[in-house]
């Protein structure tokens, strides 16, 4: 006489089956998790320790390349306004030096006469340069000087923080998900549980190498903004020897001399 199958017992065999399957779907992320700790009925997934440290460092070396784009471009725009509005160079006829150049000339015309008013007016000419001068500096800051610095302040930090608060959201779900299909009652049931308990793997896989080939190209990212700072050094110290320059000129053309 044949024994008859229980069940339960077929369910039970078809839930560890399915659990076992899920688990090696997709889980080239192990590298990235630490499994096993429970709390309560739930088994919880964690970051791996290294990953997690890895992580932190990336965000931290983003807010150091965040804050420095900032003092860049306070180096070449004091004026509060146009940093608030997110410009690096000035509306027309709002440079500080453009206003000033334009002050001179005005009091050169109408204040002064004479030696007072020629001297005044070629400080005006001279503040018109440098203004010119000034207005390359800033778009080129930003076009050309430190274009890849802001770009990994602006959109790849946007992704970055996207994708890591994306990590947590899907270990909870993996977790949850696991959770559903151990606790499946029907054959059915365990089929879809297994299904989104996969989908939630591989989803998270794919975030977590995501994740991981930027921290892999810091090294490089590092290399790109040193060499982007040097640029931005190498041509903002020109444009001040440059005012110097315009300015001294001005006073040796009136016949004056520097003393040191």
């Amino acid at each position: 006489m044949e024994n008859k199958k229980d069940p339960e017992e077929d369910l039970q065999a078809a839930t560890a089956a399915a659990v076992e399957e899920a688990e090696k779907a997709n889980w080239g992320s192990r590298a990235f998790v630490k499994l096993g700790q429970t709390i309560g009925v739930v088994e919880l997934t964690k970051l791996e320790p290294r990953f997690e440290r890895n992580i932190d460092k990336l965000i931290s070396y983003h807010n150091i390349i965040y804050k420095m784009v900032d003092a860049i471009e306070l180096q070449v725009q004091v004026v509060p306004k146009m940093l608030a509005q997110k410009k690096v160079s000035c509306n027309p006829g709002e440079n500080p030096w453009e206003m000033l150049g334009g002050w001179l000339n005005f009091l050169g015309i109408n204040h002064y006469t004479g030696p007072h008013a020629k001297i005044v007016m070629k400080y005006s000419k001279a503040c018109g340069k440098i203004s010119q001068k000034e207005a390359l500096v800033q778009k080129r800051t930003r076009s050309h000087l430190i274009k890849r610095m802001r770009v990994y302040t602006s959109e790849e930090s946007e992704e970055l923080n996207e994708t890591v608060a994306g990590l947590g959201h899907l270990l909870h779900s993996i977790d949850e998900s696991r959770h559903q299909l151990k606790s499946a009652n029907t054959l059915e049931k365990l089929k879809e549980k297994g299904e989104a308990y996969r989908i939630f793997v591989k989803a998270f896989d794919h975030k977590a190498s995501a994740v991981q080939a930027a921290i892999d190209e810091v090294a490089t990212q590092v290399s790109l903004h040193q060499h982007e700072l040097l640029k931005f050094s190498r041509e903002v110290s020109v444009f001040n020897d440059s005012v110097f320059n315009s300015l001294n000129e001005v006073i040796l053309r009136l016949g004056y001399h520097i003393q040191k």
